[in-house]
């Protein structure tokens, strides 16, 4: 492979899925690699929803024109263009060469789910090429972009055992359906649906966890016997069943969220038993010890902590592997270590994901400081101290942005509200900024070599994905940092990754004695992670935030009431590629015969399996055939779920 620059890009082009708004390709994101000899590194992960202010970004460009220009404006700050990549991969319409992915390696096996895998296991080549490695990715289901047939004929999850390099691919299993599920069923997202399990106390006696269907993801989950008899019998609970069918409704949660919380708490359990099965099998498989072997694992269902925890408990490996986007926003940097891993022979090259902070940076505070568009709203700006930042968390919550921005959906101390741990008010204050429940949990910080000492545990969790219990005797010292069952989903923090935050953490210690503070996300209920120095401002104007750490200067905030924006800062790239009029006429052009929107998003769901075939809506043939075939399965549908 030639030396240079290469863009590994998952996003989606298609003009009636723009029109239509439909979700192919969720997450959108584009990864920026550097090869030089045999070494390949990770210059920039731009996660779109951080540029669109498209939370998950799933709007598909319009056209490649469109794609083009924004990915040159990204590329811009760095000094490049597409024009200087030596490759583009992962994106129909954009890619430069068909030779980088998985389609014709493995006919039985995911390409997204490839991707999300190597996104994992090879996020250390050192580990990759001289350790043992078993890894899973596990998410809702592949997109179809690519490779076209994963869909219908392959298996949606793949595993993999890495021994030294030499590498085996099979299917697994995934517990993600279950939780996308839940996502649409109960309109809450994942992170709030698995914090609601173990916030509530109300749980249903006597549910099994057999024959829930979540091989391949080859079905309607509603069509499951097992889910449609587990909602109905929760949902039909009453008070008078309290001690007989449950244990109660916990009084502190409203009725619908206790009935929420039952449900997911089999679901979690569900979750755990799918992944034991997926390793014992392959314990068995491999003559694996997992002592000698790490567990490396990605797809949407890694966000899930206290799966995680469980896994390396039960099994002791020797440790733990995966990016901190582990989710579809890490699908291009999986595509682009694949991609290497193919294009190089499998000979060995030298990457490591280091650290999280491969995001934009923002530079433009000096000018902001200068502008008199702030100035009724600085009323001072200086060098940060340690000591000082130490003493402002303590006081109230800080905002803390600094340099390049973290790659994945939780913050880990780029972009972060911090508050101190040592109280109640903090977790109080961070949800109504926020807008959240009041149960909704806020993550500790912690001091990497402090992490053991505080919690139950023995390995570190840098990119907060794991769950761990507070030490009984610390627990009393942490109430704004633990969920309501005394856990807390932790961050461990070194002084090489983050020296600013590390170093006001130590000062924390100094004053307080506790080596932890509270963090949670820089950003409003339903927006992204801010990404600008802009938007950060804006948010701690309209939040009433008094102290804003930005990239080192310490900056007091005043006049808050007379900061006119209302919402969130507009995000820099639009995704608006037409005008009304050419909508129209775009519209009209790509559907003549005025097939109606609910047939069309039903033909362009990835979810959906049928009607099976290929349809040229501009033929009126087509048109008419799709039309009858979409409503008899809706029929369908519409009968078996009153039945």
């Amino acid at each position: 492979m030639q030396d240079g620059y290469y863009l590994s890009a998952y996003l989606h082009i298609d003009p009636l899925d723009h029109l239509l708004g439909t979700i192919i390709r969720h997450d959108q994101n584009a990864a920026l690699f550097q090869k030089s000899g045999r070494t390949v590194k990770l210059i920039r992960l731009w996660e779109l929803e951080r540029v669109t202010g498209i939370k998950e970004h799933y709007v598909s460009f319009h056209s490649a024109e469109q794609a083009k220009r924004v990915l040159n404006e990204l590329l811009r700050p760095l000094g490049l263009s597409l024009r200087d990549m030596v490759e583009i991969w992962g994106t129909p319409g954009l890619q430069t060469t068909d030779d980088y992915h998985s389609v014709q390696e493995y006919r039985t096996l995911s390409y997204h789910s490839i991707s999300h895998l190597f996104s994992a296991v090879m996020a250390d080549s050192d580990l990759f090429y001289n350790k043992r490695i078993l890894g899973f990715a596990v998410d809702g289901g592949p997109d179809g972009v690519v490779d076209t047939r994963e869909r219908t004929e392959k298996y949606f999850f793949t595993g993999g055992y890495i021994n030294e390099g030499r590498v085996n691919l099979f299917p697994a299993e995934s517990p993600g359906m279950l939780w996308g599920w839940a996502k649409f069923y109960f309109r809450m997202r994942e992170g709030t649906l698995m914090a609601l399990a173990s916030a509530s106390t109300s749980e249903i006696y006597g549910e099994r966890t057999t024959g829930f269907p979540v091989l391949d993801g080859r079905h309607d989950m509603w069509e499951s016997d097992c889910i449609r008899d587990l909602v109905n019998r929760v949902e039909q609970l009453t008070d008078e069943d309290a001690g007989r069918l449950f244990n109660g409704f916990d009084p502190r949660f409203s009725r619908r969220e206790n009935k929420i919380s039952m449900i997911m708490k089999i679901v979690q359990r569900v979750s755990m038993e799918v992944m034991d099965a997926n390793i014992d099998r392959s314990l068995q498989a491999y003559s694996i010890d997992p002592s000698e072997t790490y567990l490396a694992l990605a797809g949407g269902f890694a966000l899930n902590c206290p799966t995680n925890r469980h896994l390396m408990n039960k099994y002791g490996f020797a440790g733990f592997i995966a990016p901190p986007c582990v989710g579809d926003s890490g699908l291009s940097l999986g595509m682009g270590l694949y991609a290497f891993h193919k294009k190089l022979g499998g000979e060995p090259f030298d990457f490591k994901l280091a650290h999280a902070y491969f995001g934009e940076p923002d530079s433009s505070l000096p000018d902001i400081l200068a502008s008199e568009a702030y100035a009724p709203f600085i009323e001072r700006a200086e060098p940060m101290t340690e000591q000082q930042a130490a003493r402002d968390i303590q006081r109230s919550l800080v905002l803390w942005f600094d340099g390049e921005s973290e790659i994945g959906p939780r913050a880990l101390g780029h972009r972060s509200l911090l508050g101190d741990p040592r109280t109640e008010e903090s977790k109080r204050l961070v949800n109504e900024v926020k807008q959240r429940e009041w149960w909704r949990p806020v993550a500790p910080i912690i001091l990497e070599e402090e992490t053991a000492a505080w919690f139950e545990t023995d390995y570190p969790s840098r990119f907060m994905l794991h769950t761990f219990k507070a030490r009984p005797d610390k627990a009393p010292l942490l109430p704004g940092v633990l969920h309501l069952d005394g856990s807390a989903r932790v961050q461990s923090i070194g002084r090489l990754e983050n020296p600013r935050l590390y170093g006001v953490i130590g000062e924390f210690r100094k004053q307080t004695g506790v080596p932890v503070i509270c963090n949670t996300s820089l950003n409003d209920r339903g927006e992204p992670i801010v990404n600008t120095i802009h938007e950060a401002l804006n948010f701690a104007l309209r939040k009433g935030i008094s102290v804003a750490y930005i990239n080192g200067m310490r900056i007091r905030l005043r006049n808050h009431g007379g900061y006119a924006h209302e919402g969130p800062y507009p995000r820099r790239i639009g995704m608006s590629a037409l005008s009304d009029r050419e909508k129209e006429a775009a519209w009209k052009e790509l559907n003549p015969w005025d097939v109606p929107r609910d047939v069309l998003y039903h033909y362009r769901d990835p979810n959906e399996q049928e009607p099976a075939g290929i349809y040229d809506i501009r033929s009126r043939e087509d048109a008419e055939r799709l039309c009858r075939e979409v409503r008899l399965v809706q029929r369908h549908k519409k009968l078996f779920r009153t039945i």
